[in-house]
């Protein structure tokens, strides 16, 4: 019984350190989304969040908001292809190493 109780409890220890782990994790997603980081250059400036979206753009002192729109538009589809993309391959690679013998390697 006392057996069963040390299982119990340290199970719950672990979901509290992967639970303190997912919260850390996701105040760090906070942090980085957060930060912007300017670039500017020959009357270019351009401002972007840590996640990678433009969020603005002037050229010669003019707010470019259309073209904003339209750049993190195709930065989307961009990396909707290339999610599907790995997802494909690494599909396929996962039939490959099925289909291996054991203890073949590379």
């Amino acid at each position: 019984m006392l057996k069963v109780i040390q299982n119990m409890f340290n199970g719950i220890k672990q979901f509290g350190s992967q639970g303190a782990a997912i919260a850390k994790l996701a105040m760090l997603q906070k942090k980085i989304q957060a930060h912007k980081t300017e670039v500017e250059e020959n009357d270019v400036k351009a401002v972007v969040s840590g996640d990678g979206k433009l969020k603005d753009l002037f050229i010669d002192g003019e707010n470019m908001n259309k073209a904003v729109k339209v750049i993190n538009e195709a930065i989307t589809k961009a990396q909707k292809y290339s999610a599907e993309e790995m997802k494909d391959s690494m599909g396929d690679l996962s039939k490959v190493l099925a289909n291996m013998p054991k203890g073949a390697g590379f």
